[in-house]
């Protein structure tokens, strides 16, 4: 995201590009939102004006001893209008409200929705997870998209109710036709008189929106910290609510320093806010004062013009209202313009994630659709490298992957096993070298396609608070006697039986509807509610990244046992660190520092006394005796 800083605040699009992109935005998101709002602007911007014209009007007529029913159809018409504009605006106020949480609502979807559909490797660019977490704080600073649209009709409203004031008072402008003596009386009658309030209008006007330039930047510069801070304070105070980390926060005794380290950055807020009070009061000092010193000067001079008969007492209200509205309303445009400013600049980095493309070749050859299950993938010197980082995680990897192998990938930490089944899967495109399916490069094919021929079982996988079923099926809808049959070949079954509602028990209790409380399960059950998950999807190729690691020796057994049957006729790839897995397949590979070193049966390569895996194996092997 751009870094809105003085030097670069070019860079970004144009006032009025700005509010017709976000105005197009918020029309997108809820179509009837703009409509309502319109009419509830306007209707609010006429009815100062019917007070002002018809209560003049009232005010003559009872100096002029009109007829009592002409002035009270004159009092029935102003009150029943303004009653009936009150009970429209006060309705349309409720639309309003329900659409401004549809809008946020579906903002957030959308944020969500860009989220998932990203390529893998530009999401977890830490740049690509600081622009979403700003466009989801940012749009909702200073009231959220709704508060945009809430300034920019206003915005719109207050030109509008200027023109009408300047309308309204063009009586006082007008060269007065009456006659009278003294320096005074040819001073208010002449054009001086309006041009000097025009002046002082104008310098008002001048102060008036430099004030409001002013608290504007001492508003944002205030945020800018709270944004800073806020995340700080807020990653503390989850972490206090955080109901998987509760064990270690109250055994290792962690309250104090999860409260001292939000605190300090709650302070930083608190400091900010006061400082931002006090400079904002001294320049609405100023602000003020200009305001109250023109409001004195029209007062004087529509009071002396009255005294001179040159307006009537109720047009003396009149122009007076019509004024003091001109002036706030003049100054509401700066101010709305300054503040829709800021707004422009939070709403930006939303435009900005819904910009973000996708960098990822997506093709368009289908995947062939084989009964036999004969797919056959060939690493071709690949090498790779992660974004922002030149160092080589694989290096000229050569490897030939044959339909209904089972192969283990076993190596050291960093050795680059984890990369090389992201590559596999197409999470990144490799540096150099091609990935082939079937002797095509798999970039060539349509990429859903393609992942479908995948059951994966990530090392760092999730449960989430869904049904038992919902969590094996990987969605709402199932087939109750597979996510049973995956269960039971995960060895998991017997406990899921046990559970109040089987397969329909709501697991984890960080989210859950109603009173229904979800169910905890230990690591190595969810383990193998994940093993079930990639067992249901039925693919024809089986990727398991560790996936025993959560288990004691004798679930690991069992699992290992049942292994063969669980993948009949599949393609399988196993990533351990414990050599007593690579017994059951067919093919070892060995990676040592981003390269294959090594690969063979067990046999092979525990008989080479001097290689990477004998090393590994002995190193082990005394926990499988």
């Amino acid at each position: 995201m751009k870094k809105h800083k003085n030097g670069e605040q070019n860079n970004r699009p144009p006032f009025f590009k700005s509010v017709k992109k976000n105005i197009v935005t918020t029309h997108r998101l809820c179509p009837s939102y703009i409509p309502i709002s319109i009419l509830f602007m306007l209707l609010r911007r006429l009815l100062p004006f019917i007070s002002m014209i018809l209560g003049a009007k009232i005010v003559d007529m009872l100096v002029e001893e009109a007829d009592i029913k002409e002035i009270l159809t004159v009092a029935a018409i102003m009150v029943g209008s303004t009653m009936l504009i009150e009970l429209t605006w006060h309705a349309l106020g409720h639309f309003i409200n329900v659409r401004n949480a549809l809008v946020s609502e579906r903002k957030n979807r959308d944020i969500g929705y860009k989220a998932m559909s990203l390529d893998y490797d530009i999401l977890e660019r830490n740049s690509t997870l600081d622009l979403i977490a700003q466009a989801d704080g940012n749009t909702d600073k200073m009231g959220g998209m709704g508060g945009y649209l809430h300034n920019s009709l206003n915005l719109f409203g207050a030109v509008f109710s200027c023109i009408a004031a300047i309308i309204t008072m063009a009586g006082l402008l007008a060269v007065t036709p009456y006659q009278g003596e003294g320096a005074v009386f040819r001073f208010f009658a002449s054009p001086i008189s309006y041009c000097v309030l025009l002046g002082l209008l104008i310098i008002s006007i001048y102060v008036n929106s430099r004030c409001e330039a002013k608290q504007g930047q001492i508003r944002y510069d205030c945020d800018q910290i709270e944004v800073r801070s806020g995340r700080i304070y807020w990653f503390f105070f989850n972490l206090i609510n955080n109901y998987p980390m509760g064990k270690d926060i109250r055994i290792f005794k962690m309250f104090d320093m999860i409260e001292k380290k939000g605190m300090e950055a709650r302070d930083d807020i608190e400091d900010a806010q006061k400082q931002a009070i006090r400079s904002r009061m001294k320049v609405r000092v100023w602000s003020l004062l200009s305001q109250n010193i023109f409001i004195v000067v029209v007062y004087l001079f529509v009071g002396i013009k009255a005294i001179y008969g040159m307006i009537t007492i109720g047009e003396v209200t009149k122009y007076i209202s019509a004024i003091t509205l001109l002036q706030a309303q003049i100054g509401s445009v700066f101010a709305l313009m300054i503040d829709i400013n800021t707004q422009n600049i939070y709403l930006e980095s939303y435009n900005e994630l819904m910009a973000v493309k996708n960098e990822k070749y997506d093709g368009t050859l289908p995947v062939e659709k084989r009964l036999d299950n004969e797919y056959e993938l060939e690493f071709k010197n690949v090498s790779f490298h992660y974004p922002n980082n030149d160092r080589m995680v694989l290096k000229n990897v050569s490897f030939r992957l044959r339909a209904g192998q089972k192969v283990a990938i076993v190596g050291a930490n960093g050795a680059g096993k984890t990369t090389f089944i992201k590559l596999l899967c197409r999470l990144y495109d490799p540096t150099e070298g091609e990935i082939l399916l079937n002797g095509i490069d798999i970039r060539k094919y349509d990429y859903d396609e393609y992942i479908r021929l995948f059951s994966i079982v990530f090392q760092d996988y999730k449960i989430f608070s869904f049904s038992v079923a919902e969590n094996v099926a990987a969605g709402p809808e199932f087939d109750r006697e597979r996510v049973i049959k995956s269960l039971q070949d995960a060895g998991i079954y017997d406990r899921v039986q046990e559970m109040k509602s089987g397969i329909d028990s709501r697991l984890l209790k960080d989210q859950q509807d109603g009173d229904e409380e979800g169910i905890e399960i230990s690591g190595g059950e969810k383990q193998k509610i994940a093993l079930a998950r990639a067992l249901y999807r039925d693919a024809p190729m089986v990727i398991l990244d560790e996936p025993t690691s959560a288990l004691d020796p004798i679930a690991e057994q069992d699992i290992y046992t049942r292994f063969n049957d669980m993948v009949t006729g599949k393609t399988a790839v196993f990533i351990s660190h414990r050599m007593s897995s690579c017994r059951f397949c067919d093919e070892i590979v060995v990676f040592d520092e981003g390269k294959i070193v090594e690969h063979g049966t067990h046999d092979k390569l525990v008989a080479d006394d001097k290689g990477v895996y004998h090393r590994m194996w002995e190193a082990q092997s005394q926990y499988y005796v």
